[in-house]
């Protein structure tokens, strides 16, 4: 690897043209340039200049090493300015969150994307352990999770509340709604299912609940948009946030149990704690905090 001081005198004896003002620009002696431009050609093992009445002309090997100077000297200062300089409107912008607020957060993420072209906005709609476990291998660089983490290298910042609600299908609605009653229609679980059932049946103290191992499971989806369908046709029941139930296309097929405990789940801005978010994120973090606090 070329000794970069010796590579920077070289430069500016060939921008001078003259060692003695190149050893007055470095703060230097002149056979302190001098012994710059001899351990450099030591090191390469060819002669660099050619010397002639006080003067000297670059050889081959001498020109191919100002071209490489040139653009060495590029490069460092594009690297300078891009850490001078955090573009906000450039750059990838990985984000991970739960389908339902995905649904709800893309549009606006897209808006914010077309009005700035150079960024790229990437949402992986996910579950809690998926986006923690992405954060902290640098995959994801915000995420937003419903549980408390706690784990050295995670910062997490609370933005609110959402309602959990138990949702059967509409036949439902005049029925005594017990744990026999959901037994007998059967869960429909999904990726957070069986952490939400126990939130909702715990809370309300559903004689005969046991935890997960006493339910009787009659389905499984991990599409955000297909969970309520099993439920809508009656084969099925499941527990989920209100803004997902919200989003679902025939709502009128679908009965919300009232709790006697409404139980809510958490909302965590989740990031490393040692990583530094680029300026990209700025906006990403503000919107996210108005649209869901």
């Amino acid at each position: 690897m070329i000794n970069q001081k010796w590579l920077y005198t070289f430069m500016d004896l060939v921008k001078t043209g003259h060692f003695t003002k190149t050893a007055n620009n470095l703060y230097m002696t002149q056979p302190g340039v001098s012994q710059h431009i001899k351990k450099l050609e030591n090191q390469l093992q060819t002669q660099l200049l050619n010397r002639y009445d006080k003067q000297f002309e670059l050889t081959r090997a001498g020109q191919l090493l100002h071209e490489y100077g040139v653009a060495s000297l590029t490069l460092d200062q594009q690297l300078q300015d891009r850490i001078d300089f955090d573009d906000p409107y450039q750059g990838d912008c990985f984000i991970a969150c739960s389908g339902a607020i995905a649904s709800d957060l893309y549009p606006d993420f897209i808006d914010y994307q077309c009005a700035h072209s150079g960024l790229n906005v990437k949402l992986e709609a996910a579950p809690n352990h998926s986006i923690i476990e992405g954060v902290l291998n640098n995959t994801v660089h915000i995420g937003i999770v419903n549980q408390q983490v706690q784990h050295s290298q995670l910062m997490q910042t609370k933005l609110g509340n959402e309602p959990l609600q138990l949702i059967l299908p509409k036949s439902y609605a005049q029925k005594e709604i017990n744990f026999e009653t959901l037994n007998s229609l059967g869960f429909i679980n999904h990726p957070d299912g069986f952490e939400f059932v126990d939130k909702v049946l715990s809370s309300n103290e559903f004689k005969g609940y046991l935890g997960s191992q006493s339910l009787s499971v009659s389905g499984y989806v991990n599409q955000l948009n297909q969970i309520l369908l099993p439920v809508s046709k009656g084969v099925g029941y499941t527990v989920l946030p209100a803004r997902a139930v919200a989003q679902f296309s025939a709502p009128e097929e679908l009965y919300a149990a009232p709790l006697m405990m409404p139980v809510s789940d958490p909302l965590y801005i989740t990031t490393k704690r040692h990583f530094s978010l680029a300026a990209r994120y700025d906006w990403f973090l503000t919107h996210i905090t108005k649209c869901l606090s």
